[in-house]
């Protein structure tokens, strides 16, 4: 047999074996029927109904459970919901898979799990005696707003800590990252090293020494590098899984990532791969040879490359499929409010905080992260190729001068480009916003954890009450999102919901309770709105008839919960294309 023979056949081999795999291990139901319970469609002729019937993944009927009942077959699948609520299938507007299964395992110095400098620094010491010399420690979460009397690094105290190994910290907001002496040789970075830019750079003390801190993204690429072989593609595709897996825990459906941050091509397949109802030949031949994980789907995938993946758009903008595609582009206008290098029209406060724990100087404003001239061309030409795009802007300056390059592009609403994050949205923005289809996906839990340190720390009060203006660009008829920009924060929807319509910090304190929306427009955030800034609200985002059936059960109906209680309605099923993709059990229940 010849080698291009042999290569057919052990090709349609792995195709018979992929759907053998398939039908055996993953059965699907084509009939679905859910009732007795609360239907919460989100479609205004019909916002609550009782029972919902599927047939091969799509909505046929929805109606009182009396008169669907009857049209179950010994072959349809029946879900009694028992008094709880079925929910259209959550859409995470702006997330990260490929940092959070970077992150995934990696050692836990955050605010969530520690409350004092000495618990963090404790906590690592006992945690590299467990490592051989030599090998990389990598650790998340480093949060001095979460931990108030956190003493940030240096160098000196990280090689003290970790003398035999490389040690590289990534911080909550993942805009700065800290690191010893091993870790900086291994990167090939040392004093002499020039900075990428004067927002993304490698702090010097007085003598020109590296002090151990790194300024966000540019400056952290040559360790990402490094800390990717570190792990390992065994290790990263099993931990891709997992965080997958989790997504679908909280009840989402449909996953939207914003800035793919790889330029794998391999990636892609992988996410392909994993969202796919129907895996491609290559890659059931790939699952059987132990390359790709062989697994059910849980969550549709629908991404933007960054600006500097550009090489991984596919050559059409109409790709993919309903698990699976590619939707456009992401770009940096500037960072992040912890790092200081969000773009501000006035200076950041003049606080101790800001100058000995995120390294912010007198009268700094932060700067733009592109020349606005380069930026309009470079919209238009996507735009013309039929790509969205997506802006990370968080500074009042930041998003008017995002704004400003869409509409000196040509944008229009049929474009649907968005602006992520919106921290100090101007609502003397908002309107030029609505005239070119320009909307915002919030990043609403900014509020929650760090409202108060933002307030009396970093912004000031008056910012500080008028951020994240969710109720002003609702009101303008934004279609507006929420997200919890995971791996910063975790991708909870009850979360979100939960601070869109409390509007206060996880201290108590109310924070421009003026912006506050209310419970159903906070579902509709994460759900058809959602749907329609990715350019899927007539398949997804709703329960109607001739849509797909991606639904969540919920232990409460939201809409009849205290709004303080929102947070606390738990996720019990997931379904997605009418099959389960997470159903909870004892083992699963969530633990605080």
């Amino acid at each position: 047999m010849t080698g291009r023979r042999k290569l057919v056949a052990l090709l349609v081999a792995a195709c018979i074996a992929g759907y053998t795999w398939l039908k055996q291990d993953f059965p699907r139901t084509d009939r679905l029927l859910i009732h007795n319970g609360t239907v919460i469609t989100l479609e205004p002729d019909q916002l609550v109904a009782e029972a919902v019937l599927v047939e091969r993944g799509r909505i046929v009927r929805i109606g009182p459970s009396s008169r669907l009942l009857p049209l179950a077959t010994p072959e349809t699948e029946v879900i009694d919901l028992n008094g709880r609520t079925l929910l259209p299938g959550f859409i995470d507007s702006h997330t990260h898979p490929v940092l959070s299964t970077f992150m995934h395992g990696m050692v836990d110095l955050s605010g969530f799990t520690h409350r004092t400098n000495d618990d963090v620094w404790n906590h690592l010491r006992d945690t590299v005696r467990k490592f051989e010399d030599g090998d990389w420690i990598i650790c998340r979460g480093l949060d001095p707003v979460l931990i108030p009397d956190l003493k940030t690094p240096d160098i000196a105290f990280l090689d003290s800590i970790a003398p035999n190994n490389p040690l590289f910290i990534v911080s909550q907001s993942l805009h700065s990252y800290w690191a010893n002496s091993l870790a900086f040789a291994a990167a090939g970075i040392d004093h002499l090293t020039p900075d990428p830019s004067m927002s993304s750079y490698y702090e010097k003390d007085d003598q020109g020494n590296l002090t151990g801190y790194i300024a966000e993204q540019e400056a952290f690429t040559p360790f990402r590098l490094v800390l990717l072989a570190a792990l390992g593609k065994a290790t990263l595709a099993e931990h891709c899984v997992q965080v997958m897996d989790d997504y679908a825990a909280n009840g989402f459906t449909t996953i939207t990532s914003l800035g793919l941050s790889t330029s794998d091509s391999n990636l892609i397949r992988l996410y392909d791969h994993l969202s796919s109802e129907h895996p491609s030949a290559v890659n059931q031949l790939l699952a059987v040879l132990g390359y790709l994980p062989t697994r059910k789907p849980t969550t549709r995938h629908v991404a933007f490359v960054r600006f500097d993946a550009a090489g991984l758009l596919p050559a059409s903008s109409d790709n993919g499929d309903d698990f699976f595609r590619i939707a456009g582009i992401k770009f940096w206008y500037d960072g992040a409010p912890y790092a200081g290098t969000m773009y501000l029209r006035e200076p950041y406060l003049d606080t101790d905080f800001n100058h000995d724990k995120l390294h912010i100087g007198c009268d700094h404003t932060g700067e733009a992260l592109l020349s606005q001239e380069d930026f309009t061309d470079t919209i238009r030409q996507y735009q013309q190729a039929g790509w969205q795009i997506a802006v990370h802007a968080q500074g009042d300056t930041a998003i008017q001068e995002t704004v400003q390059a869409f509409e000196d592009a040509g944008a229009q609403p049929e474009h649907r480009h968005r602006i992520e994050h919106c921290l100090l949205l101007e609502e003397s923005t908002i309107s030029n916003m609505q005239r070119i289809g320009l909307n915002p996906s919030f990043h609403i839990n900014h509020l929650y954890y760090y409202g108060e340190t933002l307030r009396d720390q970093i912004i000031g009060a008056e910012r500080t009450d008028r951020m994240l203006p969710v109720r002003a660009a609702i009101d303008a008829d934004l279609i507006s999102s929420l997200h919890a920009d995971q791996p910063m924060f975790a991708s909870e929807p009850f979360s979100l919901m939960h601070t869109a319509v409390n509007r206060r910090t996880r201290e108590g304190s109310e924070i421009g309770a003026d912006h506050a929306i209310s419970v159903e427009e906070a579902l509709k955030a994460v759900t058809i709105n959602a749907a329609w800034q990715i350019k899927m609200e007539d398949r997804i985002g709703s329960i109607r008839v001739g849509k797909l059936a991606d639904f969540v059960i919920v232990d409460r109906n939201p809409l009849e919960t205290p709004k303080s209680e929102l947070r606390t309605i738990t996720v019990d099923q997931t379904i997605v294309n009418g099959q389960t993709t997470f159903r909870r059990t004892p083992e699963s229940q969530p633990t605080e």
